[in-house]
């Protein structure tokens, strides 16, 4: 019995000298609270960074996937890339009749999504012309339509008209006798000619919405910005970034099939660049 309390009065220093250790004060944890905010706020730019970089090289093998089929239609179809009559190429960026249907529209449908006509060349993957920063794309709310967003998130790629149509306008290089639709082998500048790119737009007029600067213009794309008309209907947003989607840049397909970025340049580039003309500048 005695031993017993003996023993345990003598194990009562012990403890009251592990209870007396101390631990961190308010102001130490406050300081190590700052450190990992410090650190973090040093490193979440670089992380975002790195996530940006790593969408954008998944847009350009996605485009360099549409190169290649591209190309096979081309050796598949007189050397031309996919048209309508004298070149011209669907209006729209819808895939299918409607959002609740599965069933796809002819590529000669004025609706249709130009990508379409190089269905069996990409084995009818979709997603492959689903940018990942393609957060802004035309969903024709000035036309009335308010299908859901997922119905136009396979459309993030825009394809200029004079791709396929002879651009005939101010200071042409192809002259008056040529007609459309143009053929691989006419393009004046092949390795400078844009096939599809990020866009806003599922077709490029040129002039009013593209990035290629026209004669007669002193701006790029004025109707896309905030404050504009068409802004309007998708809550002001800044429809430009539609175009520069990635942060900021511009992803390129060009008709070689090799994928490129341009950096943002607000004057916009020369647009030869679209029209397979030799251009007196370059975007890089």
């Amino acid at each position: 019995m005695n031993q017993d309390r003996h023993a345990t009065i003598g194990e009562q220093p012990r403890l009251r000298a592990v209870a007396a250790q101390p631990g961190f004060t308010l102001i130490e944890l406050l300081v190590v609270i700052a450190i990992i905010g410090l650190l973090a706020s040093l490193l979440l730019p670089t992380l975002v960074r790195a996530k940006e970089a790593s969408r954008a090289t998944v847009c350009r093998n996605d485009l360099r996937q549409i190169g290649i089929a591209a190309h096979l239609y081309a050796d598949d179809n007189n050397d031309t890339f996919f048209c309508l009559q004298g070149g011209a190429l669907p209006y729209g960026g819808e895939w299918t009749l409607g959002p609740y249907s599965t069933t796809l529209h002819a590529p000669s449908d004025f609706d249709a999504y130009w990508a379409l006509g190089y269905y069996p060349y990409f084995s009818g993957n979709q997603k492959v012309f689903a940018c990942p920063d393609g957060k802004l794309v035309d969903e024709f709310h000035d036309l009335g339509y308010n299908y859901p967003h997922d119905f136009w998130a396979n459309s993030t790629y825009g394809m200029c008209q004079y791709l396929t149509v002879p651009y005939q306008g101010t200071g042409t290089q192809y002259g008056s006798g040529i007609k459309g639709p143009l053929k691989r082998t006419a393009y004046l500048s092949p390795t400078t000619t844009i096939f599809c790119q990020d866009s806003f737009e599922a077709l490029m007029d040129g002039p009013d919405d593209s990035l290629g600067l026209f004669p007669g213009y002193s701006q790029i794309l004025t109707k896309w910005k905030p404050g504009s008309a068409y802004a309007d209907f998708y809550g002001d947003a800044d429809l430009t970034m539609g175009w520069w989607r990635h942060n900021p840049g511009c992803v390129i397909l060009w008709t070689t099939g090799n994928a490129s970025r341009i950096h943002y340049n607000p004057q916009g580039v020369d647009y030869r660049l679209y029209t397979g003309e030799r251009p007196e500048s370059l975007p890089w």
